[in-house]
């Protein structure tokens, strides 16, 4: 008798129109939710792939195994004790067990537990037909897709919209599934309007095909490539280009089921808006692309994809053209009014917005970005001073026109019009490019400002969020994060780190602390904020390649300058390869421990052992120790004075402290009677615990395997 073949499946959920933004999560979270339950059900597949549009959520797994692989379980009964008498013969618990597990109760095994003997089987289960066992798992899986937002109609379980039809088949056969009062057949639907009414799927592996028929191009991948060809080929049309936008590519993309482009065009006269308005104007809500000339100048044209094909363009361009003047209308009357007012008496109406009611209005704000700047501008580029002091001043003023505040779409340009409005106001490029970098990044992927007056107010920008946030209590936890204080640290570290800058970070904040502490806002909360930063760096440190154990134990020491931390822990990272390096390390935290656990008044002030003479110890392994830390530190500050430390080279002035200390521990007991000698003896290893503390704290560095921790 032929073997069964492997199928295709097809599972494709129609629906109504999702927002774009949950098409191609949701897709990927089917295939995942797919793979995972075929492996947990034991059905071979070769593999899975997923298609979607607007109406409709799909996957095709190919080559599913015709049944489920066979397995044995093993099954525990009753303990041995309840299972037989004295005499040895079975009781009802062994008889109930055996007809249980379909076995002889003499064939039964016995196997240890935790509390003696149990009874046990092994027990064969042939795999089910996959016919069988797929409709369970593909309603487990439309059940198990997660949307931003849900809704519920007629009374069922709740979806991201709607649910209209169901198609599920394995092979040629419809599966028996029902989701939402929705029985899954073979019918799909075509283009709602090119297309309208139902189509038969024969099989898996027609179903590209079948779509394509009725005016729906299902593949996403093949959407995408279709809109980058139509924008080209339209723009070139009237000799342009399509402005690049790969997010609103990407929205686009599943936006549409059938993709072809439009081209509009509107009144040259708004070409003499600001070009981010004129672009905003087009893809905040009506998603048009913008056209650039040779020059790189904007044209007055757009390209509009629409999801259809055939006629109608002529109406469908008048209906674009009518929406687009009425938000560049909108756009040219808030930009003049904008304009009638200068930007020094915006920032002056800053005082009417409160910020937070804990940290006063963002005029309040503004003053604290502009003494952060300077500040920083000292410590880092004294020459940009009065650039950044001059754009921080400015970097908030947009807040008060009437494009941010109208609420509609331009509201997205925070920031982007700032420049606008002070390069219109006649302010040096300078200061307008710093307006316009102080928001970068946003984002782990974003760029970094290009300009040292940029990186100056957006790295004042977010120290002043950051303190003030937790002047005012914000909490930032795992899964919350008010007023996007943790992106804020993970931009300053960002900047600091890639655009090589040396900057105590605690330092810095800690006197932005003190102009909310001037002024009695909030509560101070140092130690929450290096708790907070120390967790941002050691998440760069990570991503950087350098272990946890080292990130935690150079973030022990000196956390402030993120530059700094790396350059110590990939010392540290380094140096732990060495062969000598675990002894040492065990050493030192001999010593260490011991300091640690002494009565404080027993341990010298720090210096005092490094002042003592060789001769005046009453031990050589002692005299030898005093002299070799005190050469070991005489070297690391010469390393470490340079405006580039070199922490390696350090590094090995302490590998060559571990003779000394083995033979002090092996030759003398610090813990003595004569309270002298203990002093001295403590003092000694304290001081070597400070000269490892420059770098980093060893004691936070676990052993290797073998090693016991001291």
């Amino acid at each position: 008798m032929a073997e069964p073949k492997k199928e295709s499946l097809l599972l494709e959920i129609g629906c109504e129109e999702l927002p774009a933004s949950f098409v191609a999560p949701a897709l990927e979270e089917l295939r995942a939710l797919a793979e995972a339950g075929l492996r947990e059900a034991r059905l071979g597949f070769a593999g899975a792939r997923t298609y979607g549009t607007p109406r409709r959520l799909a996957l095709i797994v190919d080559e599913v195994a015709p049944r489920q692989e066979d397995r044995t379980l093993e099954v525990y009964g009753p303990p041995a004790a309840v299972a037989f008498d004295a005499s040895g013969k079975p009781t009802p618990a062994a008889q109930g067990f055996a007809r249980r597990v379909g076995k002889p109760v003499e064939s039964l095994e016995r196997r240890p537990g935790p509390k003696g003997e149990v009874l046990y089987a092994s027990v064969p289960e042939p795999g089910r037909a996959s016919a069988e066992v797929l409709p369970e798992l593909l309603s487990g899986w439309i059940h198990g897709l997660h949307f931003p937002k849900t809704m519920h109609w007629s009374g069922t379980d709740r979806f991201a919209r709607p649910v209209r039809w169901l198609v599920a088949l394995l092979g040629g056969e419809v599966l028996p599934v029902e989701v939402f009062g929705v029985r899954a057949g073979r019918r799909t639907q075509g283009h709602r309007i090119h297309a309208a009414g139902w189509a038969d799927v024969p099989r898996p592996d027609d179903y590209v095909g079948t779509l394509r028929e009725r005016v729906v191009m299902v593949v996403p991948d093949e959407r995408r490539a279709a809109i980058a060809e139509g924008l080209t080929r339209s723009s070139g049309g009237i000799g342009g280009a399509p402005v690049p936008d790969p997010e609103l590519l990407e929205e686009v993309v599943q936006l549409v089921e059938w993709p072809e482009p439009v081209v509009g065009s509107f009144d040259p006269v708004y070409l003499e808006l600001p070009r981010p308005v004129v672009v905003t104007a087009m893809r905040a809500h009506q998603r048009y692309f913008a056209v650039e000339g040779k020059d790189g100048a904007l044209l007055p044209n757009f390209v509009m994809i629409r999801s259809g094909r055939g006629e109608g363009h002529d109406e469908i361009r008048r209906g674009t053209q009518a929406v687009l003047r009425a938000r560049l209308e909108d756009a040219r009357f808030y930009w003049r009014n904008d304009m009638k007012e200068s930007l020094d008496a915006k920032v002056a109406a800053l005082k009417g917005i409160v910020w937070h009611e804990k940290l006063g209005t963002i005029h309040d704000r503004t003053l604290r970005i502009v003494q952060t700047a300077e500040d920083l501008a000292r410590a880092l580029a004294p020459s940009a001073r009065g650039t950044a002091s001059r754009a921080a001043f400015l970097s908030k003023a947009d807040l008060a026109s009437e494009m941010v505040r109208s609420g509609k779409e331009f509201a997205t340009l925070q920031g982007i019009i700032g420049a606008e409005y002070a390069a219109a106001s006649g302010e040096p490029r300078e200061v307008v490019e710093a307006i316009r970098e102080h928001y970068l990044p946003q984002g782990p992927s974003d760029p970094l400002p290009s300009t040292i007056a940029g990186m100056l107010v957006s790295l004042a920008d977010r120290l002043e969020a950051v303190v003030g946030g937790f002047r005012a209590g914000l909490e930032v936890t795992g899964s919350q994060d008010p007023y996007g204080l943790r992106r804020a640290g993970n931009a300053i570290v960002r900047i600091l780190l890639e655009k090589n800058l040396r900057l105590d970070v605690l330092a810095a904040a800690s006197r932005t602390d003190a102009l909310f502490a001037q002024a009695g806002l909030g509560t101070e909360r140092a130690a929450d904020f290096r708790a907070f930063w120390s967790l941002r760096v050691q998440s760069a440190l990570e991503e950087a390649g350098i272990t946890h154990d080292t990130a935690v134990a150079t973030l022990a020491v000196r956390p402030g300058d993120p530059l700094d931390v790396l350059a110590r822990a990939r010392a540290v990272d380094a140096v732990r390869q060495s062969p000598d390096f675990e002894g040492l390390l065990t050493g030192y935290r001999r010593a260490a421990n011991l300091v640690r656990s002494a009565n404080p008044e027993d341990v010298p002030v720090q210096d005092r052992p490094m002042a003592e003479r060789a001769e005046n110890f009453g031990d050589k392994v002692e005299a030898d120790l005093h002299l070799e830390t005190k050469m070991a530190r005489q070297a690391m500050e010469t390393y470490l004075q340079a405006d580039n430390p070199d922490y390696g080279a350090a590094l090995k002035h302490l590998l060559g402290l571990r003779p000394a200390i083995d033979a002090f521990f092996e030759g003398v007991m610090v813990m003595v009677d004569d309270a002298t000698i203990r002093r001295r003896r403590l003092g000694l290893l304290d001081a070597v615990r400070q000269t490892f503390l420059r770098i980093a704290d060893f004691s936070a560095l676990p052993s290797a395997p073998g090693q016991k921790s001291v």
